[in-house]
């Protein structure tokens, strides 16, 4: 036994029968799987294929997936619903609600069995309680969704207020009784080790939990602006993974970025084996200062050439971005290196702009210039803030041989770059030009391989029709120590238009107070948030960072120093009330790493004193079973739970009320079985027979549903028993049609003890 720990004692039960007697339907009520209430558009990524009949996204938003229910005084009950679709990634258009329920159950002496939505309350956090970023971050009403808790249990505290059991921490959640939130959520405290907590993969508060939730809100933001186009990741490339994460900062999981809507694109990678690794990763695209060894890469890469069409990559299958164009083959940032990218047929040809005195954008990467990469042909200041583009086009010409040997400024091979300097004005082909500039010359190269000069040359054809729809990538280069983000962002957005290149554009950067002006101004043009640890993601203590547009980012806090001991869809699932002295009992679903095999732990929080305590009680699983779903408390002070299995549409699984109680540190014991949930006798045969449906008829009752979460204990040793349906995606009962399962409210009448 652990020290400062009470087990938890559970009745003997000695000469009970193998299998208790049956528990008695007297009651039913069903909700159909397709009910809906109103709200914005929900399911945008449950993919383009119907899931059982249901097409997303939905109109609005789905009432389904109850996890918990409080009974009111009235005779209604307040209904919890999940956190939406089943995954953080997947439920960041989902809100979460309470719903208010009227159940008329079908019983012996009557009653229709119908289910009436009263009304609801939103979750929401009007006064920024919530210290991580949530979807609606930049909203005034801040309603919560799936995306940012996932509530599994819920209770009613002597005061009336709310109080939620989530998983994604794990937290305690604690709100009015209308969902305003009231203080900040509560972690866990891990009782071996007092300066850590007990974090789930999914917690806001560790770096690898940080990077999607920052994106959900920007994204949020940005489709209240009219944004179609989701913002695009683009960490250094050694801080991604794809499941498996190494020993380094790999801190942003491809596959769950990718699932939740955003392309990965990642920089600055130069190396053919690690250009190959991160195809076989499935990052969207990668940033590269060779063009001609990543266009080599996606070839070979390729084996079946389905990537490929006539010659050019496709980016459906990779992005191939140019790194101030080919950086590596020619001086960065001029039109030579971007001739070069576009030889090399780079999908995105991507550069670097800062502000000029008169506030025109101009290509270059330092507020100051080179020396050592620009030669100077007059004299004055060399801050690029100081001069106007006048006299930067006049006095620099950036040919300067710093990258390596593959590096030229030999003027003959690039002719698009000379022939266009002619032509615009600009004393030779290296002078720094300006985003206009570079945006003309990207369509000069179009048509010089077109119907110019360039028209016999071999690849004329294809270099032409990948210059004519070549996406533009324009990175702002800027400081949060910079006033003047908002101007500098509108000179690249007029720009842009004025080039009518809105749809081929997009703006990235470190400082993403650019982005988000970027979004007010044109929202048609695309975003890329830039991320390194050498730039933006060094807030202290997970302070909100200026880099970030005031996002936080809990830097340095990552499994290694906090661990994740927490399992996915291990946390807060259950949540009892004891009524004196007055705590909460939240109850974690799985065992935690490094617990016995099977062994839950129920921890107290106390709410007169408002914090946990260093009491636990632990509770060992059954046979076949993997998980618990509710706990309840009786006046006796008696604990009622829902073990389960994860069998679905089977009359052979695992789904019991099990019986505990409370007492003095001991031996653990099992539990004793109260009822079976699939072995319910219905002598008033009030779920008759459907063809396909399992479960019903003949007198017999089941509930084969995956997860059934909801438990109401009644008077007279009767309890409300429901199913989260999952929806769409549950499909227990309604197995030969192969439809969603409704939302079932069932009244039992347990056997004597």
């Amino acid at each position: 036994m652990r020290r400062g720990s009470v087990v938890l004692a559970l009745m003997c039960a000695c000469g009970a029968p193998a299998v208790p007697p049956a528990a008695t339907l007297i009651g039913r009520a069903v909700l159909p799987a397709a009910t809906f209430a109103a709200g914005p558009p929900s399911g945008a990524q449950l993919g383009a294929q119907p899931i059982h009949g249901q097409q997303a996204p939905f109109a609005s938003q789905p009432v389904q997936g109850f996890s918990a229910l409080l009974a009111n005084d009235d005779g209604t009950y307040l209904a919890l619903a999940d956190n939406g679709y089943g995954k953080l990634e997947n439920s960041a258009d989902f809100q979460l609600r309470v719903y208010t329920l009227r159940l008329d159950p079908r019983t012996p002496n009557g009653g229709s069995g119908a289910v009436e939505v009263v009304g609801y309350v939103e979750l929401r956090d009007p006064d920024g309680k919530i210290g991580f970023p949530i979807v609606q971050q930049f909203s005034a009403a801040r309603v919560l969704t799936g995306a940012d808790f996932d509530p599994e249990s819920m209770q009613r505290g002597p005061d009336g207020t709310l109080w939620f059991g989530d998983e994604f921490g794990p937290f305690l959640l604690h709100t009015s009784a209308d969902g305003v939130v009231l203080e900040p959520p509560i972690g866990l405290p891990d009782l071996e080790h007092p300066e850590q907590e007990l974090r789930a993969p999914q917690n806001p508060y560790n770096e690898e939990g940080a990077a999607l939730r920052l994106m959900n809100a920007v994204r949020w933001r940005a489709a209240q602006r009219g944004a179609t186009r989701p913002p695009v990741v683009s960490p250094y490339h050694a801080m991604v993974h794809a499941g498996e994460r190494g020993a380094g900062r790999e801190l942003f999981d491809v596959k769950s970025l990718q699932a939740a809507g955003f392309p990965v694109v990642v920089w600055t990678v130069n190396d053919v084996a690690r250009m190959h690794a991160l195809m076989r990763m499935g990052v969207d695209g990668i940033i590269s200062d060779r063009p001609d060894l990543l266009l080599a890469a996606a070839r070979s890469f390729d084996g079946d050439g389905d990537g490929v069409a006539d010659g050019i990559v496709e980016r459906g299958e990779i992005d191939l971005q140019g790194h101030r164009g080919a950086r590596d083959l020619r001086p960065e940032n001029t039109l030579p290196a971007m001739e070069a990218a576009l030889d090399n047929l780079v999908t995105t040809l991507e550069t670097d702009v800062v502000f000029t005195a008169d506030a025109v954008p101009v290509l270059g990467h330092d507020p100051q210039i080179d020396a050592k990469k620009c030669r100077d042909g007059g004299e004055g200041p060399r801050e690029v803030r100081g001069l106007t583009v006048a006299e930067l086009q006049r006095r620099f010409v950036c040919d300067g041989l710093v990258r390596g040997p593959e590096q030229t400024n030999d003027r003959a091979l690039s002719p698009v770059a000379v022939a266009f300097a002619g032509a615009a004005g600009l004393a030779d082909p290296y002078t720094p030009p300006t985003l206009a500039q570079w945006l003309g010359f990207v369509a000069a190269y179009a048509d010089h391989y077109g119907t110019g000069a360039g028209a016999g040359h071999p690849e004329a054809a294809l270099r032409a029709a990948n210059a004519r729809r070549v996406r533009l990538s324009v990175e702002t280069k800027l400081s949060p120590r910079d006033g003047f983000a908002d101007e500098f962002a509108a000179r690249v957005v007029d720009a842009i238009v004025a080039a009518g290149a809105t749809r081929r554009a997009w703006v990235q950067s470190f400082d993403f107070r650019t982005l988000l002006h970027v979004q007010d101004r044109a929202p048609a043009i695309g975003t890329v948030f830039l991320f390194a640890d050498t730039t933006n993601l060094h807030s202290e203590g997970g302070a909100a960072s200026p880099w970030l547009a005031g996002l936080s980012w809990p830097h340095g806090v990552t499994a290694a120093t906090q661990p994740l001991a927490v399992q996915s869809s291990g946390g807060f699932e259950a949540m009892a009330l004891r009524a004196s002295p007055p705590a909460l009992l939240p109850m974690l679903e799985k065992p935690v790493a490094g617990a016995p095999a099977g062994e839950l732990w129920i921890h107290e929080y106390d709410l007169s004193q408002r914090t946990y305590t260093n009491r636990r009680w632990r509770h060992v699983l059954g046979p076949g079973s993997t998980s618990v779903a509710d706990l309840q408390l009786d006046a006796a002070g008696r604990g009622l739970v829902i073990e389960r299995d994860d069998s679905e549409g089977e009359l052979g699984g695992r789904k019991l009320l099990r019986e505990l109680e409370f007492g003095a540190p001991g031996a653990i014991v099992e539990a004793r079985t109260r009822a079976d949930l699939l072995a319910i006798t219905d002598p008033h045969g009030l779920a008759p027979a459907v063809a396909g449906d399992v479960g019903v008829g003949a007198g017999r009752f089941a509930m084969p549903f995956v997860t059934i979460e909801s438990l109401v204990l009644l008077p007279a040793d009767r309890v409300l028993v429901a199913n989260d349906n999952n929806f769409p995606f549950s499909v227990g009962r309604h197995r030969g049609e192969m439809r969603p399962d409704d939302q079932e409210f069932v009244v039992l009448q347990l056997p004597p003890r």
